[in-house]
């Protein structure tokens, strides 16, 4: 008798196939062959019902239903994997991939750090808007066909800079100004200074030197 007493108080748990009629939040309501319930979305089933899904339902004598799998979905439109609380995916052995043929699309409302011992990026174009960027290293290098940079100020501090270039133009519409502890230029063939009105101001002395001076 106690046994008997036993087996009828466990709860009993049946499956059947249903179809999901609507989705109120976390609960959906799925028509089965007998009733429409209300069943919860199980923990393993990590792709979000809609509503049409022919669904694998599970049920207890005690009222408790849970959704268990999507079997079918008429229309095969995207599918989104939804979970309540932070995920964790993580590969103990091997490497992750992620492939898709039309594009690959991350979104956070807030940060995203990316922390890898070595990073490759290979794109034919790309585009990068940010308001704000900080840049921290030890070294950087770059090979570039061509740059174009158009900005309202710039401003460096370095302590060495060397440039060699075989051409170089600049133009300033208003004021070109230099101020060095001592200045040094080495011209192999002529060397030309034109201006409406010239300038030449030493405290101490001037001197011109050459084979041929030429004034006026």
């Amino acid at each position: 008798m106690d046994n008997l007493a036993r087996v009828l108080d466990s709860e009993q748990v049946f499956l059947e196939y249903g179809r999901v009629v609507v989705s109120e939040g976390r609960f959906f309501a799925v028509e089965t062959d007998r009733a429409e319930v209300k069943a919860a979305k199980s923990v393993s089933c990590l792709v979000e019902p809609l509503p049409g899904d022919t669904v694998l339902v599970s049920q207890t004598t005690s009222g408790k239903c849970y959704v268990l799998s999507i079997l079918e979905r008429e229309d095969q439109g995207p599918a989104s994997l939804v979970f309540d609380g932070d995920v964790d995916l993580r590969v103990k052995e091997g490497r992750l991939r992620l492939a898709a043929q039309e594009g690959i699309d991350l979104v956070s409302a807030k940060d995203t750090a990316l922390i890898s011992a070595q990073l490759s990026v290979n794109s034919v174009q790309a585009e990068v808007n940010i308001q704000h960027l900080s840049f921290f290293g030890n070294f950087l290098q770059g090979q570039i066909q061509k740059i174009k940079l158009i900005g309202q100020a710039c401003d460096s501090v370095f302590e060495r800079v060397s440039q060699r270039v075989k051409r170089c133009y600049r133009r300033v519409e208003e004021l070109d100004q230099l101020t060095a502890g001592q200045l040094n230029y080495l011209v192999k063939k002529l060397m030309s200074l034109r201006g409406k009105y010239s300038v030449l101001t030493a405290e101490e002395d001037v001197r011109i030197d050459g084979d041929k001076i030429l004034m006026g």
